[in-house]
């Protein structure tokens, strides 16, 4: 090998060059080179057993093969994948629960910071926007959960008590602050719906 790579750099007058023990007639092309290296190397490469594209289907239809059988798994699961997220609220849901949501809060919001501080002197402001907000925090959870579920979870038997005593806080104070126009019962039907 030595002296094939000397004859190789120096350019030596050598007509014949070594390579893998073999004898070879010195080519004129890099390519003739080329091709006489790859078919060399094919020989001794046979002998080594490895096939890489074998390698590859295998593993390949493993992976494949793996994963059929998770997905069946998963597909013969009691509480599938499908009934687990039939539960998950859609994109539109999301977006009526947000705007409900933010208009509910502005609402609070409102109530707390212009008319709280006159509440002595207009209490039925403080009491209905107070009560708009309320409604608007409420009604973003029907859109969440859809009205059937909401009005299910709040009508359940250790909610019921609750939910019967928020609204008739609710309605009572619209009706006092908007019919009777009442400064001290608008002032308790606000305190009771807190």
């Amino acid at each position: 090998m030595q002296k094939t790579a000397q004859s190789w750099f120096t350019g030596g007058p050598s007509a014949t060059t070594t390579f893998n023990d073999q004898q070879l007639p010195k080519s004129s092309s890099l390519l003739a080179d080329w091709n006489a290296y790859a078919a060399s190397q094919d020989a001794d490469s046979s002998d080594l057993g490895f096939d890489l594209e074998a390698a590859v289907r295998t593993t390949s239809d493993k992976v494949t093969g793996t994963f059929s059988v998770v997905s069946k798994g998963v597909r013969d699961l009691p509480g599938n994948f499908q009934s687990a997220t039939s539960n998950v609220p859609s994109g539109k849901s999301l977006m009526y629960f947000g705007v409900l949501l933010a208009a509910g809060v502005f609402f609070i919001f409102v109530a707390f910071t212009m008319f709280l501080p006159v509440m002595v002197l207009v209490p039925q402001k403080f009491a209905i926007c107070f009560t708009i907000g309320c409604a608007f925090i409420i009604g973003s959870f029907f859109a969440l959960k859809g009205p059937k579920n909401q009005l299910a979870h709040m009508s359940s038997k250790e909610r019921l008590p609750f939910t019967l005593g928020f609204i008739g806080t609710m309605v009572g104070t619209v009706y006092v602050s908007m019919v009777l126009h009442s400064y001290v019962l608008s002032v308790l039907f606000s305190i009771l719906q807190v």
